[in-house]
């Protein structure tokens, strides 16, 4: 399986459907070969995206009225196909918005408390539990008719398959009953046997995510995002659950801060977060303004296409760089095993191998954003096992083949090296 590269459409900072399509081409220029749009559904009171009140209409802050709305979401989703690109859509299905059309019909598919008040559902955020109070959440595991509102889930998804969609990004995977994806994805692949289903699994323990992944989920998502380079948390996960799925890295998503805004501006570490996500793990995502700096936090609620910035910035080619590097490289295109390489100058460059099939990648990372770093390896066919080795780095190449490295890291500055011999290993 070719790995997921991702971008992550968010639908509400273009004008409509149209500027998705005028899109495609450039998406497809950086590299990705698949597009996730987050819900495009008629919205409940709040106007979040994520509080569906209808799922078979249509959002009309996306659609024109030149044609119906279903045409034109086909039409999008032909146009990522002419140009080998997936189409993936957000599936919402633990929730509805509390004025879903879907609850006076069927009351008994939602969950409610001992005073018999529908349950709002809501995550816990810094230690403190947040209600989402827009929000109905569906009696799963529990309700007396929970096989025709399982069916009814299944219908919806179907419909939305034979659209076209070649899959879906699960939202809150971990907080859906084991039972009812088991049941749902096993009757979905008997008879699209190509659909790839994402799990959002952020925050959540390897328990969990043993539980989730057993379902037959084809990634997960991963939390290097917030690694400090430091910290054994990231490693260890990522050790844990290599096994069990492979997984999409990002350096900021719909849900979180602007990385630009993070980390004021610096583009050199901006540069760093995108280089390291691109190929710490098998699949990546970038998620719509990430390659022009975007600094305004997007909303599933208030974020419309006026917010679109003008930056004076475009990395496009920059990312366009680090993916043509990840598809030439194989163990950048696997779950690969990571070994830490021990080097005198370790607390500030952080040196690790990828391992996949006998093949092996260097990376170097100066974790000093301020100050340039030594690094020093004396041997490095011993390293990589191999020979004739050569410099991937997305920055500054070194022209030679190199037997020695003892080089002046720039701040920021990310390495990659292994040998020609596995360009492009199929």
């Amino acid at each position: 399986m070719k790995p997921l590269l991702l971008y992550n459409l968010f639908p509400a900072l273009f004008k409509d459907v149209n500027e998705w399509i005028k899109n495609i081409d450039r998406i497809k220029y950086m590299g990705f070969n698949a597009i996730y749009i987050n819900p495009f559904h008629y919205p409940g009171l709040s106007g979040s995206l994520y509080a569906v009140k209808d799922y078979y209409k249509y959002n009309d802050l996306f659609f024109t009225k030149e044609k119906p709305a279903e045409e034109q979401l086909k039409h999008f989703i032909d146009e990522c196909r002419k140009n080998d690109i997936d189409a993936f859509m957000d599936l919402v299905i633990n929730h509805t918005s509390i004025d879903s059309v879907i609850i006076n019909e069927h009351k008994e598919w939602y969950m409610y408390d001992d005073n018999g008040e529908i349950i709002n559902p809501g995550t816990w955020e810094d230690g403190k539990w947040i209600t989402w109070g827009d929000l109905a959440a569906f009696d799963l595991e529990n309700s007396k008719d929970k096989y025709n509102l399982w069916e009814y889930l299944l219908d919806m998804a179907r419909f939305f398959l034979k659209m076209g969609f070649k899959g879906f990004r699960c939202d809150a995977a971990y907080q859906v009953n084991v039972d009812f994806w088991k049941y749902f994805i096993s009757k979905l692949k008997k008879e699209f046997p190509d659909l790839i289903l994402l799990a959002e699994t952020l925050g959540c323990t390897p328990v969990q995510i043993q539980s989730v992944t057993s379902c037959g989920f084809n990634y997960i998502f991963n939390s290097s995002k917030w690694w400090n380079y430091i910290d054994s948390w990231c490693l260890e996960q990522y050790e844990i659950t290599r096994f069990l799925s492979p997984s999409i890295s990002f350096p900021e998503t719909h849900d979180t801060k602007r990385l630009m805004d993070e980390i004021n501006g610096n583009v050199d570490i901006l540069l760093q977060r995108i280089y390291f996500e691109a190929i710490f793990s098998k699949g990546f995502m970038i998620t719509s303004g990430l390659e022009f700096g975007f600094r305004k936090r997007i909303s599933a609620v208030t974020t419309r296409h006026t917010d679109w910035e003008s930056t004076g910035m475009d990395f496009s080619e920059k990312i366009k760089n680090i993916l043509m590097i990840k598809n030439v490289l194989l163990p950048l295109r696997e779950e690969s095993c990571i070994k830490i390489l021990d080097q005198s100058n370790w607390i500030n460059v952080f040196c690790f191998v990828k391992e996949w099939e006998n093949t092996r990648v260097l990376i170097c990372l100066n974790k000093n954003c301020k100050f340039p770093q030594n690094v020093y390896l004396d041997n490095l066919e011993d390293v990589l096992q191999a020979v004739n080795i050569r410099d991937y780095s997305p920055e500054d190449k070194i022209s030679s083949n190199i037997k020695e490295l003892n080089i002046m890291m720039k701040p920021c500055e990310i390495k990659i090296f292994a040998s020609e011999n596995i360009y492009n290993k199929q």
